[in-house]
Formats: structure tokens, C-alpha cells, sequence
């Protein structure tokens, strides 16, 4: 039990880590550029939820809840309460993709989330088929009711595994088997965030 109650405090200190990193600021509420570099990585609205699955801290213990459905709008909706509870703190939802991996165009500098937040924190990972360190970034979200275009610049993705930075540059771009949308603000606290769509661009 204790490795996985290390473990759990370790994915939670990614959130903590990656607002730590200097260029975070860029990825906050960036408006994202309509170029035709543009490539759709995932459509909810046209895909449903597809392969995509609940992730949460029960996995080592802990106590929060999540789900994940569609609304009838054709939207992914994200909600649950993250609970501290056993260690625990933190939900997400993943989708992998390890035998046909994303293609990302080689001109291409940034992830675009459309999504309608609800004023909290969120983490956006991605892993490649290069080593099993996963590439991190914090994001805040506006409380407005109005949807928004997060731009995540590639540069501003730390490597991290189990919660703790690699001595590995930052994501430059490489194709992806695995994305995930994850929140663990330290805090007990009820969420709800919409997606429409995942960009590279």
C-alpha cells in the first residue's frame, strides 16, 4: 500500500510542478490561430466518446468519482468530485492509441482544447512511443459559460513520470499513442468541464 499512496501523491504534484514551469503562462486562455496547419487530433462531436475512459485515483486507493457522458449536443462532459481521501486526489480521462499512434505534423507548435471550463485548473498530458514518461501542462479555465480555445504550446510540456520531472527536453512534437485531461489541485472540490475538440496546430 504504500508504494501506491507515494504514487498517488506523485501524480498529484504534477499539476504543482508543471505551473512551475517558465513558460506556463503561455498556455492560459491562448486564442487559438486559424492556420491551415490546423489538424483535428479528436472530435467528441462528431466521435462520441470513442475509446476514451475514466482514470481515476481508485487505481491506488483513493476515493474520488468521475464520469464521463455526452450531452445532447454532441459534447463531452467531464465532471465528479476530487476527493484527498487515502492519499488519494485527482481524476482524469485517457484515450490510447498505441498501435496507430496520432501523426503530428512536423510544422505544427501547439495542442488547441475547445472546452468550457468552470473557473478550475486542468492538466493536459500526452505520451509518445519514445519511453513511458508522459509530456505535462497546467491550464486554468474561465467560469463565463462561454467555450474557449486553450492553446497549449508544445515547448510549455514538461516530461514527467509518476508525478516527477525527467531530464528529458520538453515535447517537440512527436506523434502521440496516449492523451489524457486531468484535474488534482490538492483540494477536495466538485468539477465540470466540457470538450468539443482536440487540435494540433
Amino acid at each position: 500500500m504504500r508504494p501506491l499512496i507515494i504514487l498517488s501523491l506523485l501524480i498529484i504534484s504534477c499539476m504543482s510542478n508543471s505551473n512551475k514551469n517558465p513558460d506556463s503562462d503561455t498556455t492560459n486562455k491562448n486564442v487559438a490561430k486559424t492556420e491551415n496547419k490546423s489538424q483535428m487530433l479528436y472530435d467528441f462531436t462528431k466521435q462520441g466518446k470513442g475509446k476514451w475512459r475514466i482514470q481515476n485515483d481508485v487505481v491506488m486507493g483513493g476515493k474520488s468519482e468521475s464520469q464521463l457522458k455526452m450531452t445532447d449536443d454532441s459534447e463531452a462532459i467531464f465532471t465528479g468530485r476530487v476527493s484527498l481521501e487515502n492519499y488519494g486526489g485527482f481524476c482524469s480521462i485517457h484515450q490510447t492509441s498505441e498501435k496507430e499512434p496520432f501523426t503530428i505534423n512536423e510544422n505544427s507548435d501547439s495542442f488547441i482544447l475547445n472546452l468550457k471550463g468552470d473557473g478550475k485548473n486542468y492538466n493536459f498530458r500526452i505520451r509518445t512511443p519514445k519511453g513511458r514518461h508522459s509530456y505535462a501542462s497546467t491550464f486554468s479555465t474561465s467560469n463565463n459559460g462561454d467555450w474557449e480555445s486553450i492553446a497549449i504550446p508544445f515547448k510549455s510540456m514538461q516530461a514527467t513520470y509518476h508525478g516527477e520531472v525527467v531530464d528529458v527536453p520538453n515535447y517537440n512534437g512527436e506523434n502521440v499513442v496516449e492523451m489524457q485531461l486531468l484535474i488534482g489541485n490538492k483540494k477536495e472540490e466538485n468539477f465540470e468541464i466540457l470538450v468539443r475538440s482536440i487540435v494540433v496546430n
